[in-house]
């Protein structure tokens, strides 16, 4: 993970990311690059604690940065939650998709595409 502060970009990449897997128990969200294209790797991004989130069902190339203050702020009024400093990450440009969490992680490794996760068992992984 890349220390940054509001606004700042935390991750890109120009790869085909599909929103994975969400679990309700421990409010966990997955995105997941596969490694059905070259390169011969699999990303996922991993997301904990969520709150809230606005996805879109795939991202071709993905850029996740913190929000700036107003951003927080506009969507702390919009959904009526508290949005503490460091929990809206936004994913791609605006405020059209954005999750509302703990830091994202991400990991890189040669998965297949149904193996768990780096970030442990989700529910539909072997």
């Amino acid at each position: 993970m890349i220390p940054g502060s509001a606004g700042s970009e935390v991750f890109r990449s120009d790869r085909y990311f599909k929103v994975w897997q969400y679990t309700v128990g421990h409010r966990r969200l997955l995105l997941r690059s596969s490694r059905d294209m070259p390169p011969e790797t699999r990303i996922d991004i991993h997301f904990g604690n969520v709150g809230l989130m606005v996805l879109r069902p795939y991202y071709e190339g993905l850029v996740i940065r913190r929000a700036d203050d107003e951003e927080c702020m506009k969507v702390a009024l919009d959904y009526g939650l508290e949005v503490l400093p460091g929990r809206l990450h936004v994913l791609g440009d605006g405020l059209r998709s954005f999750v509302v969490s703990g830091p994202p992680q991400w990991h890189e490794d040669e998965g297949r595409m149904d193996d768990p996760s780096w970030f442990g068992r989700m529910k539909g992984t072997h």
